[in-house]
């Protein structure tokens, strides 16, 4: 089932840096056209989060590995095809049953949605449900090739990953996000922003706005009313932290973005920002 040879492998190498960090988001969504390795991708993702190895992962030859891959383990489940069947809404309510059991096997549950722009409107809703509350130890993987026939509410509920040529395109913001909030080894990625006052003044901007989504959140805000909605799980989990630390994270934000609008040396800024932004 799982052809190495078309696995994105800038992708597997970004899931790998987030899996190892314990920051995988709960849902996905590979979108790009057909032939750019998404589903096959996306089973070499549903390996790496269920791999048993203590090496590399997934490394394809553990008990999970072989499972998965010969579509045989209890806790992976995929639908959707190739041949353009449109979703249902029992195929979702079938997926929505097994998220709720407990994993029989893996480390984590993995639901593979194929062309989610077939869903019916009644199986949209009731994944939407869904990805507003996710079962524990479960990862949502949907595929498209056309976003733009995806409802709204799905995709800005997930982490949209785009293929093009068989290469990664990641939006900007969610590079920063994926950097500055998931990530605390991103030297080089702070190394690279520094050297361009605009980016880093667009990447500051875009931390503010998110911090101000904490804010708003811990002060009993709705969910809906949050600007960043594919990231509800980080804005949660920093919602958790002392009003004394959120404040501080934004001075410091203001502070670093002060900095580069006076066209000064803004690495060693950055670099207490991401101190702060991690000290818990």
């Amino acid at each position: 089932m799982i052809n190495s040879a078309q696995i994105n492998v800038a992708v597997m190498e970004r899931f790998r840096r987030l899996t190892a960090n314990h920051r995988l988001a709960h849902a996905y969504l590979l979108a790009g056209p057909q032939g750019t390795a998404k589903t096959q991708t996306a089973w070499a993702l549903a390996q790496l989060v269920n791999c048993e190895s203590a090496a590399v992962k997934p490394c394809g030859e553990c008990a999970s590995c072989r499972k998965i891959a010969s579509g045989n383990h209890p806790d992976v489940h995929a639908i959707g095809n190739d041949e353009m069947d449109s979703i249902k809404i029992e195929d979702i309510r079938f997926l929505l049953s097994r998220a709720q059991l407990m994993a029989y096997e893996g480390k984590t549950k993995v639901f593979i949605i194929r062309n989610i722009e077939l869903m019916t409107p009644e199986a949209a809703n009731a994944l939407l449900k869904t990805l507003e509350e996710p079962a524990p130890n479960t990862l949502m993987i949907l595929t498209t090739s056309v976003p733009e026939d995806s409802l709204d509410t799905i995709k800005s509920r997930c982490h949209v990953v785009k293929f093009f040529l068989k290469k990664e395109i990641i939006p900007f913001d969610r590079k920063v996000f994926d950097e500055m909030i998931l990530n605390r080894n991103n030297d080089a990625f702070l190394k690279e922003l520094s050297t361009d006052p605009q980016e880093t003044s667009k990447a500051l901007r875009l931390l503010l706005s998110f911090f101000r989504d904490v804010l708003l959140l811990k002060s009993g805000v709705s969910k809906a009313a949050l600007v960043h909605q594919d990231c509800l799980k980080e804005a949660e989990k920093f919602a958790a932290r002392r009003f004394e630390d959120l404040d501080l994270i934004m001075r410091q934000i203001v502070r670093t973005k002060g900095l580069v609008d006076e066209k000064l040396n803004v690495k060693m800024s950055l670099g207490l920002l991401r101190e702060h932004i991690w000290d818990y």
